[in-house]
């Protein structure tokens, strides 16, 4: 008595799924990506400048939409510092620059000893070095 047993499938419902429609747009956050490019800048010390000024630019988008821009608010304080510091290696180094090469200039060329300091000259270019 082998009957064959016919496996019955049931009833499959009729589900709707809804049309394939894309993800809502994210919200506009304007001066954000202007913020990143900022900020990044800010970290090169040839170009603070432009990293301040896209970063204030950032900024300023921002706050007139009602946002804030964290991006645009650390470039602008890297940038800044960086300018500074940079402001201030400049302030120190040209004097002393300066301070040199008139010294080779009242010298003359050659290698002299001055104090502490020994300072070898010639026509392009001077050394100083200090001896301990």
């Amino acid at each position: 008595m082998s009957e064959d047993v016919v496996p019955t499938v049931a009833a499959v419902p009729n589900i709707e799924y809804p049309a394939y429609s894309r993800p809502p747009a994210p919200p506009e956050r304007p001066g954000r990506t202007l913020g990143i490019i900022g900020f990044v800048l800010s970290f090169f010390g040839f170009i603070d400048i432009a990293g301040l000024i896209i970063s204030i630019v950032a900024m300023a988008q921002s706050k007139r939409s009602g946002h804030k821009n964290g991006f645009a608010l650390a470039g602008i304080i890297i940038s800044a510092v960086g300018i500074l510091f940079t402001a201030g290696v400049i302030a120190l180094v040209v004097p002393a620059l300066i301070n040199a090469g008139q010294e080779c200039a009242r010298l003359g060329n050659g290698t002299h000893v001055i104090g502490n300091s020994t300072y070898t000259c010639t026509p392009t270019s001077f050394d100083v070095y200090a001896n301990s």
